[in-house]
């Protein structure tokens, strides 16, 4: 875990000799399927002995990275962003739960930006815009000065194409969004992200495919130079499966076409877990897996996923999403007995042998869903009393004595 100052003082206000308040398991009951034979969701939970936190430590590590880098961007200490930036950039350096450190120091950089997009306030974005340009103009031969005009380039253009209206104004926006992208495609072609060993820098002008013309045609070596440079960050899988998608540039047999390359291409270092990222990022983007997933090679992807950080926020994404799978075979009934034979077995393999701390956040059900899987996988324990607590890196069962 890196230590920022905004995460020591996180650390120090939880740690003068109290006890974090716990977290209550309450569950409401609004996701359909997640009934329990012979318990109740309470009495499950009332049984769980583990660490439960509203948000993993890992989070809060990345929102104190982002808070801390921020804070420079407002005192306008530049010279040492653009050094952290680099640093952390060309050093690949992983925060927890296997996020890169380069790209939450960009957004900690961008955070006014950023939340002027959120809000859709194209007065103040321009005003961030006015700033990064003023930052390049005295860097001009630093490629993460570059990266961060060119990043806000991208992304004023995304809000402006995002929010054109009919008439008139739709075609000025759209026009403007152009331009955008246009200008960050000029900033970016005076520098190599091969040459600057620079996955940031690939990353960025990946994101251009979004708003040129030939986007389309290089989205996918793009993608191969980003994966290069860092294989290990499924971000590089995640950002580019969802440009393979029908609504992008790919259709639902190149999804899985590319989703196999990816697997394939970076095998050497974490398995089948590409495989895994793609359809994740597809599942987010549309609200359902797709119909070509292939459930074995997922499976065993999604275990690939957790291994290479061994961090309980993969563990907890990876055990909530097979609780909603073995959920929806359950609903489908006996022609979906092979898949749920599968993916209960995968879901068992997480609890017992993965997740000893629950993140609730990441639950998608929150606490139903977290009962539905314990129940499923320690139910008959469960029964005769036992309680559920950590068991090496896992969870395990134990019998009180009477």
């Amino acid at each position: 875990m890196l230590i920022t100052p905004s995460l020591l003082h996180v650390k120090t206000r939880a740690s003068r000799g109290r006890q974090e308040i716990a977290v209550p398991l309450l569950p409401v009951g609004v996701g359909e399927g997640f009934g329990l034979d012979g318990m109740t969701a309470e009495q499950v939970l009332a049984r769980l002995d583990a660490p439960v936190m509203r948000q993993g430590p890992e989070e809060v590590e990345w929102q104190c990275i982002r808070d801390d880098h921020a804070a420079m961007a407002e005192a306008g200490e530049w010279a040492d962003l653009l050094d952290a930036l680099r640093f952390a950039d060309q050093d690949r350096t992983m925060a927890s739960g296997g996020h890169r450190v380069a790209p939450l120091i960009s957004e900690g950089i961008r955070a006014a930006l950023i939340a002027a997009i959120k809000r859709q306030d194209l007065g103040s974005a321009g005003a961030e815009l006015t700033r990064f340009e003023a930052v390049f103009e005295l860097h001009t031969n630093d490629y993460a000065a570059a990266h961060l005009l060119a990043q806000a380039q991208i992304d004023l253009g995304c809000l402006k194409r995002e929010v054109a209206t009919l008439g008139q104004l739709s075609r000025d926006l759209v026009a403007e969004s152009a331009a955008h992208f246009d200008a960050a495609e000029r900033l970016l072609n005076q520098f190599d992200p091969i040459e600057e060993m620079s996955p940031l820098l690939a990353a960025t002008r990946y994101l251009l495919v979004r708003g040129i013309e030939d986007g389309s045609t290089l989205c996918r070596d793009w993608f191969e130079d980003w994966c290069d440079l860092d294989p290990e960050d499924a971000t590089v899988h995640a950002t580019h499966a969802v440009h393979m998608l029908p609504d992008w540039f790919g259709s639902l047999a190149q999804f899985e076409k590319s989703a196999r390359k990816a697997a394939a291409m970076t095998e050497h270092v974490t398995g089948k877990a590409a495989y895994a990222v793609f359809h994740l990022a597809a599942r987010d983007r549309l609200g359902d897996m797709l119909p070509s997933l292939d459930l074995l090679l997922f499976l065993q992807g999604l275990t690939d996923y957790q291994t290479v950080t061994g961090c309980q926020h993969r563990a907890n994404t990876a055990a909530s999403l097979l609780t909603e799978m073995v959920r929806d075979f359950k609903l489908a009934g006996p022609t979906a007995a092979y898949q749920l034979t599968k993916t209960r077995a995968a879901l068992s393999e997480v609890l017992w042998n993965r997740l000893h701390e629950v993140h609730l956040d990441l639950w998608t059900h929150g606490a139903d869903s977290l009962a539905f899987a314990l129940a499923e996988i320690f139910g008959p324990a469960l029964k005769r009393g036992a309680r559920i607590m950590r068991k090496g890196e896992g969870l395990g069962t134990r019998v009180p004595r009477v």
